[in-house]
């Protein structure tokens, strides 16, 4: 099971509810959770000796409808996404220069549905030289390549045959699963849509599901509401197993089953 699966289940303890009732058309802590993944890898730096540091005080701003439906789980759920970024971190092999930590924070002008993500490398730990965040001197190792990144290609590999992946948008709520097939899944409130959803919030074709091989990817085609990954807004953009898509009041999450 992966970090973002066991962090889903804790999740799941904590809340008690379907995450519906509880979440529809506001900040999905799971959205959190690949947002916070997202940034660390992005703000990933090369130390001297090929070391990589990643930042360790993260910063999540929500609107106030937002912060004050997770307020009765703050605490807890700050923890919990912690744990989680931590777990990636040192999965990935990275280095911080102290404990791992998420503040929740309020911002009145964030919409609902809306939120954003800083971090930052903490004071508590011993500090880099600034020679230190300069680039790898020769010899040193290239960073790891991110989550989702294509591998380096390498000899055929022979024996068992590649696994079948299928490719899945679940809609959270009521679990519905859709199949994505090759080529476009259009997503909407009206009858011509591939994977129908009721809801008001959804334009008649909202957004395109695209599956090309095994790369997956959304884009929004001129919705009133918009299309949000991870939180946030996006015209197009790349999809990687469990990103949640809003659309509407609506969330649906992407999977690969089989991988």
């Amino acid at each position: 099971m992966g970090v973002l699966q066991r962090f889903e289940r804790r999740l799941e303890g904590m809340v008690g509810l379907a995450f519906a009732r509880v979440f529809k058309g506001k900040v999905h802590p799971a959205e959190i959770a690949h947002a916070l993944q997202r940034e660390a890898d992005e703000q990933r730096s090369v130390l001297g000796g090929g070391r990589v540091l990643a930042p360790n005080v993260f910063v999540v701003t929500l609107g106030p409808t937002d912060h004050d439906n997770l307020a009765e789980w703050s605490e807890q759920l700050s923890g919990e996404l912690a744990d989680m970024v931590r777990e990636h971190i040192e999965g990935e092999g990275y280095q911080t220069f102290g404990d791992v930590e998420v503040r929740l924070e309020r911002d009145e002008d964030l919409r609902t549905g809306v939120f954003e993500v800083a971090s930052h490398v903490g004071d508590d730990g011993p500090r880099a030289a600034p020679a230190a965040m300069a680039p790898p001197p020769p010899g040193v190792p290239p960073l790891p390549p991110l989550r989702g990144a294509a591998p380096v290609a390498g000899p055929p590999v022979t024996g068992h045959p590649a696994a079948q992946v299928t490719h899945l948008l679940v809609v959270d709520g009521p679990g519905t699963k859709h199949v994505l097939e090759q080529g476009s899944n259009v997503l909407g409130r009206g009858t011509e849509a591939d994977i129908r959803l009721p809801d008001t919030g959804v334009s008649r074709k909202h957004a395109d599901v695209q599956l090309d091989g095994d790369h997956v990817a959304v884009q929004d085609l001129g919705s009133t509401n918009g299309t949000l990954v991870n939180g946030r807004r996006v015209g197009f953009q790349e999809l990687f197993d469990g990103d949640v898509i809003r659309v509407g009041h609506s969330v649906l999450v992407y999977r690969q089953d089989g991988a």
